[in-house]
């Protein structure tokens, strides 16, 4: 009887599939929402995304749809490279957008450029556009109509903030957690006032160098923005120990004052404050030396001719 015999398979060569593979995948087979959008771009400076559109249709295609479902648009790194027809290729067609950082685009930033971006995006969570020169009230009032989910507002030094837009974005939008108005000259106790009351979630709050705030705004803040954990009055010179003592006894979640340059806040409140653990930026004054720490001294010789 014939034997019967097997073939050997043909050995498999590992090397020249990996290499066939690898000569044939590229980067825009990565998938892009999953893989390329999620771990790969945030990675990649603000620039290449724009050089990447120039590469083909395809790429422009990979980068226009990361754009438009983009959470995030953080410009403050290349603010004076900036431009309006740049932000609105950035966001035209975004209307999911949680956070807006454009700090220090004073140049180029106006309400005709920002206004659309936050009509568009009512999802808004944080807003940055500190320095911004060319901004005003308006786009505060489109803020508060139309992100009234929004937590945190960073203003400083925008001096064209004034009493009315502060006041709408007070009434509207009332989960605000941290708002920074550093500089802000145009800001009274009025406005102040209106967002202890209405703000019961502010957990960070600078008013440095309002030179406006007097000890009135103080005392509301203290009694009614109970969530306050950290408080910047720095620069404050009309504030005195009264506000410091009203702070002590009703804003019992403070953790941290800074409160350098007011010239009537002395040691005799805030060290109310310092016995509680609140972290203060003025240095407590040093106590006397004693006629006890003489004793120690060195014995010198004084030898007169």
């Amino acid at each position: 009887m014939a034997e019967t015999t097997i073939a050997e398979p043909k050995s498999f060569d590992t090397e020249v599939y990996m290499e066939h593979n690898e000569s044939e995948l590229k980067f825009l087979d990565i998938p892009w929402e999953d893989v390329v959008f999620k771990y790969i771009m945030p990675c990649l400076p603000l620039q290449t995304k724009f050089q990447m559109r120039r590469v083909s249709k395809q790429w422009l295609e990979m980068v226009t749809l990361y754009f438009s479902i983009n959470k995030t648009v953080n410009t403050c790194r290349i603010a004076n490279k900036m431009t309006v027809g740049a932000l609105s290729i950035m966001t035209r067609n975004n209307s999911s957008l949680q956070d807006l950082v454009l700090r220090n685009s004073k140049d180029w930033l106006t309400d005709a450029v920002l206004m659309p971006v936050l009509k568009q995006n009512p999802k808004l969570q944080q807003m940055d556009i500190s320095n911004c020169s060319f901004v005003t009230n308006s786009s505060l009032q489109v803020l508060g109509v139309n992100c009234q989910n929004v937590k945190v507002v960073s203003l400083s030094d925008c001096h064209w903030v004034s009493v009315d837009g502060l006041t709408v974005l007070a009434m509207q939008c009332v989960n605000l957690e941290s708002l920074d108005l550093t500089g802000c000259w145009g800001v009274n106790d009025e406005a102040i006032t209106l967002l202890a009351i209405r703000c019961k979630k502010l957990r960070y709050l600078s008013m440095a160098k309002i030179y406006g705030l007097t000890d009135y705004a103080m005392a509301i803040l203290a009694r009614e923005a109970t969530s306050l954990c950290h408080l910047n009055i720095r620069g404050c010179w009309r504030l005195s120990d009264d506000s410091i003592g009203i702070l002590a006894e009703y804003a019992k979640n403070l953790k941290a004052l800074e409160a350098r340059e007011c010239r009537d806040i002395t040691e005799n409140s805030l060290y109310k404050l310092r016995n509680r653990g609140v972290k203060i930026d003025v240095r407590p004054p040093q106590p006397p030396r004693g006629l006890a720490g003489l004793r120690h001294r060195k014995p010198c010789l004084n030898i007169q001719i």
